[in-house]
């Protein structure tokens, strides 16, 4: 085993001392730890004192100014600060000198205070003139460097304070739903899934033991702009840093350590016994403030299994409960598989069948690296096809060239041959006249998409798509005319070639259904189709088709439905409309989404256009909660106010084009 590439820390070893004023905790004061109230602007009654009647000593040789104290002169460098603040506050302009004296070097004043108002007008005066930063010393400005860092750290601290605060005030329209935590549990059953679904479960040690409410992250998510998801990940952290790590959170605020070095404390601590809690809290908090990212998570680590071995199981165990599977577009524009959290032994035995079987193609004559050859053998297995077996495709080589390669090409590596000659717009996916249209409704075979089974020919065809996301495809760029992107439900943004290669898998594939979307000049939806039938060789002319106005302005309410569900043709019409959840924020697609009546449909309500939207199974119960209030001032655009009084307005889809 390599040793590590930095010394090995002990945790029963004395800790280092912090690199900030504040040696003995968060709580210590640096000479203007208190901020200007002491001594600041208001002391003097006779007006604000100007700081460069202060004389300031001469530089070195580099011309520099060097702070007008030495020694144990805290005092007259205190009142210098003061007087700085009191010029600031009196609009005066600070200069070089004023900065220079204040002691950003090392060791010096400014270097040593805690994050504030008299730091952060320093900050603000060294970093937005110009003249200043050119004139500072590398000393000095290697201080305002760490200086801003600090005040980082204290912004960190206090929106998490905010949002801890905002979300454990007690509820005026409702009771917050879910327990804390059953207390004899000793913390063991405490998990990062938990408390990212359950909050409460973080905020059990805080005094008072508050509840959360429920929708605090639904009313925060919009000012944020997060979704209400990530808005309750962050609620829920900052409760249980707060409620966990006391000293560690004191030493954000006193910008002694990074908000890395508490995410790294929080996750490393997740599953600790809580009565080890006090001591690991302290020890991290001081070892933060001397460690790299890297260094204080291996210590952290080293320092949980110390005190309580049985975390680490306990840890995996909770993890295995999220195990996944999941698809993602890579920032390439590529696509990626990941499966997450899995039993080792499981992975190990399953890397080492598809290494085994690219060494099987490559002895049967595929051509590629090893890397690429796993590729291959990776699709092939999750495909049920066997590329050893395909014929090389006319006209094509079989497997991207690798910079390594001598210039041979491959000649079955593809996991499917090329014989496919149809032409853009026989092979295509959703488009419409001019615009966009959603592809793929239909309901694939229920052993998966297009797999040509194990051991069969893999060679006769590219992969077949069943169509059970959204493939969004412009007109111009089916037929090629275009280079605006396309689109997958769930996935995200497609170059113009890959949109092309996934709609015309779907045209293979007998289950696909193909819908057409005109749009207005500004990308909204104008009018939708639906083609009946599947369309095996491709997607139907748009011409032979009929289109159904979208409903934008004054309804009329033709398309109205007497009863409480809407028909598919309706659906479709509000899909295209609003692509997604109309929440603010909300990326949920309209196929997964409730069609929510806005005005109840017990209270007369219409099953129509102008009253119809789709939102996702949380946000219906979001809207249903006291206090919130929905409305649709016309067709399509959806006005939330929260229980705050503040509004946030949807509006209908915009698509590329």
């Amino acid at each position: 085993m390599s040793s590590p590439t930095f010394p090995d820390p002990d945790p029963d070893a004395p800790e280092p001392a912090s690199s900030g004023p504040s040696g003995s905790g968060p709580s210590g004061s640096g000479p203007s730890g208190s901020g200007p109230s002491g001594s600041g602007p208001s002391g003097s009654g006779s007006g604000p004192a100007d700081p460069r009647s202060r004389p300031v000593p001469a530089g070195g040789d580099d011309g520099v100014p060097e702070p007008p104290w030495s020694g144990d002169e805290e005092e007259d460098s205190a009142g210098y600060l003061a007087e700085l603040m009191a010029a600031a506050v009196a609009g005066e302009e600070l200069t070089a000198a004023d900065i220079g004296g204040a002691g950003f070097g090392q060791d010096g004043t400014a270097h040593q205070m805690q994050p504030g108002p008299v730091l952060a007008t320093l900050v603000h005066a060294a970093t937005t003139d110009e003249k200043i930063l050119a004139t500072l010393s590398d000393d000095d400005l290697a201080g305002v460097i760490v200086a801003v860092r600090r005040i980082g750290s204290f912004a960190a601290w206090a929106e998490l304070t905010a949002i801890r605060e905002y979300a454990t005030r007690p509820d005026p329209c409702r009771a917050a739903r879910g327990t804390a935590p059953d207390p004899a549990s000793g913390g063991r059953g405490r998990t990062r899934g938990v408390d990212a679904r359950d909050p409460n479960a973080a905020v059990a040690g805080l005094p008072g033991a508050p509840k959360v409410r429920e929708f605090a992250a639904d009313e925060l998510a919009p000012d944020l702009h997060l979704s209400w998801q990530t808005a309750a990940d962050q609620i829920a952290y900052a409760c249980s840093v707060a409620a966990r790590l006391p000293v560690t959170f004191a030493a954000l605020r006193a910008g002694q350590i990074h908000p890395v070095h508490l995410r790294i404390a929080d996750d490393e601590t997740a599953y600790l016994d809580e009565k080890y809690l006090a001591e690991a809290d302290a020890k991290i908090a001081a070892a933060a403030q001397s460690k790299t990212w890297g260094e204080l998570r291996y210590y952290a680590h080293r320092l949980v299994l110390k005190l309580d071995p049985d975390s680490a199981l306990r840890r995996k165990k909770e993890a295995r409960k999220d195990a996944h599977v999941r698809p993602f577009r890579e920032a390439s524009g590529n696509a990626g598989m990941s499966a997450r959290e899995m039993p080792p032994d499981e992975v190990l035995a399953s890397w080492q069948h598809v290494d085994q079987r690219a060494r099987d193609l490559r002895a049967a004559g595929v051509r590629g690296t090893l890397q690429e050859l796993r590729v291959i053998a990776y699709l092939d297995l999750l495909q049920e096809r066997d590329t050893r077996f395909a014929p090389p495709g006319p006209g094509r080589d079989t497997h991207p060239t690798h910079p390594d390669d001598t210039g041979e090409t491959g000649e079955s590596g593809d996991p499917g041959d090329t014989d496919d000659t149809r032409g853009p717009g026989e092979s295509d996916g959703p488009g419409g006249s001019g615009g966009p249209g959603g592809g793929g409704s239909g309901r694939g075979p229920r052993n998966g998409p297009g797999g040509t089974g194990g051991g069969r020919r893999a060679g006769n065809s590219r992969p077949n798509l069943a169509a059970q996301v959204t493939l969004t495809i412009p007109w111009g760029t089916w037929q090629g005319t275009s280079g605006t992107p396309g689109e997958a439900g769930g996935f995200g943004p497609l170059d113009p070639e890959t949109a092309r290669d996934l709609t015309a898998a779907a045209a293979r594939h007998p289950a696909t259904r193909w819908c057409y979307t005109v749009l207005h000049p500004d990308g909204t939806a104008a009018a939708h189709a639906c083609a009946p039938g599947p369309h095996p060789g491709g997607p139907p002319d748009p011409r032979t088709l009929t289109f159904n106005q979208v409903i934008r302005g004054p309804c009329d309410h033709a398309q109205a439905h007497r009863g409480y569900r809407p028909g598919r043709k309706l659906r479709h019409l509000i899909a295209a409309r609003n692509a997604t959840c109309t929440a603010p924020g909300c990326g949920q697609p309209a196929a997964r989404c409730d069609l929510d009546h806005t005005t109840p449909w017990h209270l007369g309500g219409l099953t129509c256009p102008c009253n119809l939207s789709p939102l996702c199974r949380h946000h219906h119960r979001v809207k249903q909660a006291q206090g919130w209030w929905l409305d649709s001032p016309k067709p399509g655009v959806l006005r939330w106010r929260t229980p705050t009084g503040r509004t946030h307005t949807t509006t209908p889809t915009v698509y590329p084009n």
